[in-house]
């Protein structure tokens, strides 16, 4: 899979975002990560809303419907996945991003997300930007855990199995049975 970056197009964060207690907690491959999930919006153009302003503006289409997977994060930056594990989590956490599809079931079902940052190109509530409540409340409990992983329960070894094989083999080596002990002369 090729990895095309749009280097005409770019995201400013406000001042609001980049000072908040969300933002400054965030580790850099987390800071990459949102990044990238930015990257991958789709843009529009339409009017602006004011009558006397002829200009058209542009408008993200597909929030919420974001996707990059942990195999591209993993070739743009050279990461493993734990580290795109714990800075997708941490974006979780403080409230930048949720998640709006887990995805995973089959090939090619992707997990999408919603970032929840407001600027002029994003339209979003005032109320979804949880970012701004993060020091007194997180979203750990959004965060998906792995599903139970249960294969091979009924072939695993039981308490006190060591998976060798019980057989005397010492009676090979002894003469006649049994072993006598070295006796000193008198």
């Amino acid at each position: 899979m090729n990895i095309k970056h749009k280097k005409k197009q770019g995201h400013y964060y406000c001042n609001d975002l980049w000072f908040s207690p969300a933002y400054q907690s965030l580790s850099k491959s987390a800071r990459d990560l949102l990044q990238c999930l930015v990257t991958e919006f789709k843009r529009n153009k339409r009017k602006s809303s004011s009558p006397w302003s002829k200009k058209k503006r542009w408008t993200v289409i597909n929030n919420g419907n974001i996707s990059f997977t942990e195999i591209d994060f993993k070739k743009l930056t050279g990461r493993c996945s734990s580290t795109y594990l714990k800075s997708r989590n941490k974006l979780m956490e403080v409230g930048i991003i949720k998640q709006t599809y887990r995805g995973g079931m089959c090939r090619g079902d992707r997990a999408t997300y919603k970032i929840l940052i407001r600027s002029s190109q994003i339209p979003l509530m005032k109320g979804e930007e949880r970012w701004r409540m993060y020091p007194e409340k997180n979203w750990t409990h959004e965060i998906p855990k792995p599903k139970k992983q249960l294969v091979g329960t009924k072939t695993q070894w039981k308490k006190g199995q060591s998976g060798r094989k019980i057989k005397a083999t010492l009676q090979k080596h002894t003469l006649n049975g049994t072993n006598h002990p070295n006796e000193l002369d008198p």
